[in-house]
C-alpha cells in the first residue's frame, strides 16, 4: 500500500556500500601518499638548508666586510694611514662581542699574535697583531680571516684591505698583498658563498 504524499523507494545494497565507502581514503591510499611525500622531502630539505646556511654566511661575510671597510675609513680619517699601520690599530671601530687569543674557534685557531674577534652575528674575525701595512701604496695591504659560523663548518674566507681603501678576496687580488709581519695564511680559494663578490 503507498502512502499518499511519500515516494517509493528502493534502495540498492550495492549502491549504499559505495556511498559509504566514498567518505574516506583507504589505508594504502594515503600509505601511498605519504610515500610520495617523503621522496619529495628527502630531495628538497638538504637543498633549502643548503641554501638558507649559504644565504647566513654570505650575509656574515658581507657584514664582516663592510665592517672591516668601515673601521679603515674611520682610523684613516682620525689618524691617517701609515707604513706601520696593523689591523689591531682599526678593532676600535669594530663592532665585536668578545676578542680571544686561547682558543680554537671553529676553523680558526687564535693566539696572542692571531687574535680572534667574535662577532654579534656567530662569526669568527681573525687578524694578525704584527703584520703591517708597511707602505701606502696601493698594494699594500693587511689581511683578516672570516669563519662565518663561528664552528668551522663553512670555509673561511680572506679578505685584503688595501692601504688605498681597496677591499678585495684574497683569491680576486690573486695572492697576499705586499706587507710586513705575520703572516695567518690565505684562503687559496674563495668559498662559494662569496665567490661573486668581485
Amino acid at each position: 500500500m503507498l502512502i499518499v504524499g511519500t515516494k517509493a523507494t528502493s534502495y540498492n545494497f550495492l549502491e549504499v556500500r559505495f556511498f559509504m565507502r566514498a567518505k574516506g581514503f583507504t589505508l594504502a591510499e594515503l600509505l601511498i601518499a605519504l610515500a610520495i611525500l617523503g621522496v619529495i622531502a628527502t630531495f628538497t630539505i638538504p637543498k633549502i638548508l643548503s641554501a638558507t646556511s649559504s644565504g647566513q654566511n654570505t650575509a656574515v661575510a658581507k657584514e664582516a666586510a663592510s665592517m672591516i671597510s668601515g673601521a679603515f675609513s674611520n682610523y684613516t680619517l682620525t689618524y691617517g694611514i701609515a707604513a706601520a699601520t696593523t689591523a689591531g690599530a682599526m678593532t676600535s671601530y669594530m663592532n665585536y662581542v668578545s676578542a680571544d687569543t686561547s682558543s680554537t674557534l671553529g676553523s680558526l685557531t687564535c693566539t696572542a699574535t692571531a687574535v680572534c674577534l667574535k662577532l654579534h652575528n656567530g662569526g669568527v674575525l681573525q687578524y694578525s697583531t704584527s703584520m703591517n701595512f708597511n707602505g701606502t701604496a696601493a698594494t699594500n695591504g693587511i689581511y683578516f680571516n672570516i669563519d662565518p659560523d663561528g664552528a668551522g663548518t663553512a670555509t673561511t674566507a680572506t679578505f685584503i684591505q688595501f692601504a688605498n681603501g681597496r677591499l678585495t678576496t684574497y683569491t680576486a687580488n690573486g695572492g697576499a698583498p705586499t706587507y710586513a709581519g705575520t703572516v695567518l695564511g690565505g684562503t687559496a680559494a674563495d668559498p662559494s658563498y662569496i665567490a661573486n663578490w668581485n
